[in-house]
């Protein structure tokens, strides 16, 4: 790289220095630019004072996170040193023609960033052009792991550490993992390696279009991207999400990232005053050089069972290509009447070979029950035979025939059909416990979309005009809950500039969603005493909907120096209507004067409202002072309801009155007692204001702040009466309340995000040619997230809620407890680092993490650029 970045310096001042000799002599046809110069950025990662004490349960060693490593760096490459941040150059006349042209375009030159644009062509004739991207990805600076790659898509674990996490006893496996209690000191996550998960993707594109006329034009473009790297990965290896001291296991992996994406275009045009025509082919393929995923299981080394595999393995993304044909033209009708169409047929197909359903060797009753489950003879086909087949139609009308008015028709059609075969599967899930014992299909989802609109322009003003008009949609499903809908739309929008300094522009639409009928298969199984769904239940994307949405923008040019304007709109959904496809009575356990909240007739999102709102003013105080204000506040605001429901019980006091055989308080819990609400808010306000100011035309200094702050709160409520019919009910209850201790329903912690930015930036014009530049910038992010903030690689060292005063089911050196009571309304023990946290929990016992975070941090950079022109 140091080499490199000498011969980029020596190329630079080739450039400089080549003009030298003609400084003196006339001035001279100017060809471009280059900015280039030193970059230097300092600063601190402080978001994880834990990981730099180590004080932290299974957190390991103490480290210091690295800037260049950090959320800083995410989407960029800032290093120290030489820095070209653009280079621009044209030169015409080439090859002794005046219309031939060549440019070559480039920006953060020689970085993992960088940029690249070369174009030669003949004005009106012919192009060709290349493009070279780069764009890395940072996804964290404080993961750690012992998983080493073996071989492409294969990770290994230490075989002695396997085989002493499998002899330890389940009470004490977590003390030994985060290095707790009898094990102080000799935790087995301390040893665990950095590990910096990133990606690096690199894109070329080749482009080359010809006219052989002025109305005709032939194209074609090819574009080909590489990923490579890693990134964090969550598997499980059990059927359901937990990995408890004694069932189930689970770790979080860097998942390979290995593939090429490519793209080939071609096609030709063709087009005059009153009509064109366009024909072209879309090709997409991908090609995934790792393919499978395979790892070992940290705590088994030997004796594989059903129960207990040691290894597990994950098919990544499969090779496919999607290939699509478009046809669109345009043509006038009449004089005063336009009409534009397209059509498009497109072919998606995937043949990818199945893997065996696991490779746990110990599972041999897959198939048809006698055929062991890691052999291919156990599945229904070899591959899935995926194809899809899509085709979009788009037509337009549009006639001028009046004066002052416009009409337009359009029709929009789009068709998914998906015709990949549907196979049987007995699946193992999580390589743990035997196949389901329910063969299952896969659903081969389909839908078509069919759009009408209907609008009318009336110009009633030089530049004012109203817009009125009607839209419907469409919606057939297949395999869906709702196979059915219509949505009839109302649309309407002014634009109103009674003087050039003046202008109002307002817009809305109301929305009306109604399916036909609403039924989830699911919903008719019954499954310990319970249908597996609730009939109750609406996926927001097919359910009954109002929508409304209104936009508005004032704009006020006070004089030449001084423009305000003001803007200002709302979305609001609205599931929970009465009726039609929804329960038509409220679905509250308590009514009346009792309710908890109002009325709701489904479970789901009830309601999905967002606002937003902003100033901005700009102000030329003086000729050479120029002053600028923003500032936007955007809110969110959803509802949900659900119910908390569980299969009938196989304990004496687990479950919700008597079951099917009348035993009591075995019975299944659905019931509207255990409802919950949750309610998500979310606020976000960005500011910023600044200054510019020019001296003569040599002198440029612009100074500016800007603050991004984001708060989030998840609030959640219980809507039954756990007073009336308590958790411990002296006999059976049907009813019995049952969202207590880490059931309940309580606020999330709030997480906070805010991003802080400083820049002063000086310009100087020394010569003609020459104007150095001189930038500073400070960048703050503070950043609370509880579901990353506190992550280490290891959050099972943690004991249940208490049984007893003094408790005696305390988890041996890790005794502090996930919650302190088992109620509706439990306390959570905070983390010494982070007082608003949960941190850990008993479903973690045997899961291994990453310690995934990105961590606050503030940085400083100075830039000390010249730009030369040429």
């Amino acid at each position: 790289m140091k080499k490199v970045h000498r011969l980029a310096t020596l190329a630079v001042f080739a450039v400089l220095l080549l003009p030298a000799g003609v400084l003196a002599q006339d001035k001279t046809e100017e060809h471009g630019s280059i900015d280039f110069g030193l970059r230097y950025a300092w600063g601190d990662v402080y978001g994880r004072p834990d990981l730099q004490t180590g004080q932290c349960l299974g957190c390991g060693s103490p480290f210091d996170p690295a800037l260049k490593t950090s959320k800083f760096n995410e989407y960029r490459d800032v290093r120290n040193g030489f820095y070209v941040r653009r280079f621009d150059a044209k030169w015409e006349h080439v090859l002794n023609s005046k219309n031939n042209y060549v440019s070559l375009k480039s920006q953060r030159t020689l970085y993992r960033d960088q940029s690249y644009l070369a174009t030669f062509g003949e004005y009106g004739k012919f192009k060709l052009q290349f493009r070279y991207d780069e764009i890395p990805h940072i996804y964290s600076d404080t993961a750690r792991t012992l998983f080493t790659e073996t071989a492409p898509g294969v990770w290994g674990f230490p075989a002695a550490i396997r085989s002493a996490l499998q002899a330890s006893t389940p009470s004490n496996l977590p003390s030994l993992l985060a290095g707790t209690g009898a094990n102080a000191g000799q935790g087995i996550v301390t040893d665990f390696d950095f590990i910096t998960p990133s990606i690096i993707r690199k894109a070329g594109t080749a482009l080359f279009s010809y006219n052989p006329t002025a109305k005709w034009n032939l194209n074609l473009l090819f574009w080909r991207e590489s990923e490579r790297g890693t990134r964090p990965l969550g598997l499980i290896m059990n059927p359901s999400p937990s990995a408890s001291a004694t069932a189930g296991y689970g770790v979080e992996l860097p998942e390979p990232i290995n593939y090429f994406n490519n793209r080939l275009q071609f096609g030709t045009e063709y087009g005059n005053r009153s009509r064109a025509i366009q024909i072209a082919y879309i090709g997409s393929f991908l090609q995934n050089n790792t393919g499978v995923l395979t790892w070992d299981n940290p705590f088994r080394l030997t004796n594989e069972t059903v129960g207990n595999p040691l290894t597990g393995r994950m098919d990544l993304y499969p090779d496919n290509k999607a290939q699509y044909l478009s046809f669109a033209g345009a043509t006038n009708v009449t004089k005063y009447m336009r009409l534009m169409g397209s059509v498009s047929p497109g072919w998606l197909r995937q043949n990818d070979a199945f893997l065996p359903y696991t490779t746990n060797t110990a599972n041999v009753t897959c198939g048809d029950g006698t055929q062991a489950c890691t052999s291919l003879s156990s599945l229904p086909a070899a591959s899935l035979g995926g194809s899809k087949q899509t085709l979009a139609m788009n037509f337009t009308l549009v006639t001028t025939a009046w004066k002052s008015v416009e009409a337009k028709a359009a029709y929009r059609h789009y068709d998914y059909t998906n015709n990949t075969p549907v196979h049987t599967f007995t699946p193992v899930e999580g390589d743990a416990g035997g196949p389901v014992l329910t063969p299952t299909d896969n659903t081969p989802f389909s839908f078509n979309r069919k759009n009408l609109e209907l609008t009318g322009n009336w110009f009633f003003a030089k530049r004012s005009s109203f817009k009125l008009g009607y839209e419907a949609e469409w919606m057939d499903r297949s395999q869906r809950d709702a196979s059915h809908s219509l949505e009839n739309s109302i649309v309407s929008a002014l634009d109103y500039s009674p003087t050039k300094n003046w202008l109002l522009r307002l817009s809305y639409r109301h929305s009306d969603r109604k399916p036909d009928l609403y039924l989830d298969d699911v919903s008719e199984e019954i499954s310990g005493g319970i249908p597996v769904d609730s009939p109750f239940a609406r996926r927001f994307d097919e359910a009954a909907r109002l929508r409304d949405r209104a936009d508005g923008l004032i704009q006020y040019n006070a004089t030449d120096k001084l423009t305000v304007s003001a803007f200002g709109g709302t979305l609001q959904d609205n599931y929970n209507q009465p009726g039609g496809s929804n329960n038509a009575t409220p679905l509250n356990f308590l009514t009346g004067t009792t309710a908890a909240t109002n009325p709701y007739y489904l479970y789901g999102v009830l309601k999905d409202l967002s606002y937003n709102w902003g100033l901005d003013l700009d102000y030329a105080v003086l000729a050479q002072m120029t002053v600028f204000a923003e500032y936007s506040h955007e809110r969110y605001h959803k509802r949900m309801i659900t119910r908390y429901r569980a299969p009938e019980s196989t304990s004496g006091t687990g479950g919700c009155g008597p079951n099917t055989l009348g035993t009591a308080n075995q019975g299944a819990c659905d019931t509207a007692n255990n409802d919950w609400e949750s309610t998500s808010r979310e606020l976000v306000d960005i500011t910023s204001a600044g200054v510019d100011f020019y001296f003569g035309k040599k002198v440029y200094l612009t100074t500016y702040y800007s603050l991004s702050a984001v708060k989030g709160n998840v609030f959640s409520r219980f809507l039954g009466d756990p007073l009336g019919h308590p958790n411990q009910p002296p006999a059976d209850d049907p009813d019995r309340f049952m969202l207590v201790g880490t059931n309940a329903a309580v606020d999330y912690p709030e997480t906070v995000n805010r991003t802080h930015e400083v820049a002063i930036i000086f310009k100087y014009k020394l010569t003609a040619n020459l104007t150095p530049r001189f930038e500073y910038r400070y960048q703050q992010w503070d950043n609370k997230d509880y579901q990353t903030s506190p992550m280490t690689q290891y959050m099972g060292c943690v004991s249940p809620i208490p049984n007893a005063n003094p408790p005696s089911n305390s988890v041996p050196g890790c005794t502090t407890p996930v919650l302190t009571s088992n109620t509706p309304t439990p306390v959570a023990v905070p983390s010494s680092f982070y007082p608003y946290f949960v941190v850990g929990d008993t479903s973690a016992a045997r899961y291994l993490f990453m310690g995934t975070d990105q961590p606050s941090y503030k940085a400083h950079t100075l830039l000390a650029t010249l730009e030369y022109r040429f």
